[in-house]
């Protein structure tokens, strides 16, 4: 595909995610969402190799102000912390974003955003990554199977195995170490 091409599919693509606040009618109005490789490709995320999440948009209108409330669930390929190889790493939650209108932009917390009055569209595209990857554990590695067997590459865990039983200490430290045996068993 020539690169004009592919340029004009990412912002078609991007332009899914702007919501047209100024003309939703007062009430409840909901979208979805499917999120593949190509949304992780907008936010230059190399790390999700592939993925299939589903984004279910509830957008509730006032007079005063737009509440979010996202549910968002599916999966992540992401490589495993401990061997590398990717694995699909389950996602799922629930998150709720205001929007208030004022006069400026400005994030008042995490839940609260405030919008000028005059903003016709709201990109939640941001949003929606940031709750997607935050949902990650912080470990990541792929899990046990029944037998409580990791289903990590077996090749990789036993070379770092072979690693970890090769290595050698400081020998400085082993003298520290000494002197601080040492000194434990004077005091018994």
């Amino acid at each position: 595909m020539p690169p004009d091409f592919e340029n004009e599919i990412e912002v078609k693509y991007a332009r899914e995610f702007i919501l047209p606040i100024a003309g939703l009618p007062l009430g409840s109005t909901e979208y979805t969402f499917d999120l593949g490789r190509k949304f992780f490709d907008l936010h230059a995320d190399e790390e999700v190799v592939d993925s299939q999440v589903k984004v279910f948009l509830l957008v509730d209108k006032h007079e005063n102000m737009i509440e979010f409330h996202f549910q968002i669930e599916g999966w992540l390929e992401v490589p495993c912390d401990r061997c590398a190889d990717p694995y699909r790493q389950a996602v799922e939650g629930r998150q709720q974003l205001i929007l208030k209108y004022g006069d400026t932009y400005e994030e008042e917390s995490d839940e609260i955003i405030v919008i000028p009055a005059d903003l016709h569209e709201f990109d939640v595209s941001h949003l929606i990554y940031e709750y997607v990857i935050l949902m990650l554990p912080y470990r990541r590695i792929h899990p046990e199977d029944n037998q409580g067997v990791s289903a990590c590459n077996a090749e990789v865990l036993r070379r770092l195995e072979q690693l970890e039983a090769t290595k050698k200490t400081d020998p400085r430290w082993d003298a520290l170490k000494k002197l601080n045996d040492l000194s434990q068993t004077d005091e018994l």
